[in-house]
């Protein structure tokens, strides 16, 4: 393996590291939401403002249809604890 593939290979892992604090961060503060929150706990139009704040903010690589994928995912594993 070259040094060079080496160096991104160690990058990918750091910022594996800070998506994954950055996630357990936000799945706690929808725990501090689902102790706060009256009502249901699922708002649709809350998801999908979400999601379309964050499509106008990317900017790519990632294409928006799999970066929507990804936040579903998330906003519903954090649901999950809300």
């Amino acid at each position: 393996m070259s040094d060079q593939l080496k160096k991104l290979r160690a990058r990918i892992d750091a910022l594996d590291e800070s998506m994954l604090e950055l996630l357990n961060q936000r799945a706690a503060l929808a725990q501090e939401i689902g102790r706060d929150k009256i009502g249901p706990t699922y708002r649709p139009e809350r998801e999908a403002q979400v999601l379309r704040r964050l499509a106008k903010l990317n900017r790519g690589p990632l294409p928006r249809q799999a970066l929507t994928r990804l936040y579903v995912e998330i906003m519903s594993a954090c649901r999950a604890l809300e």
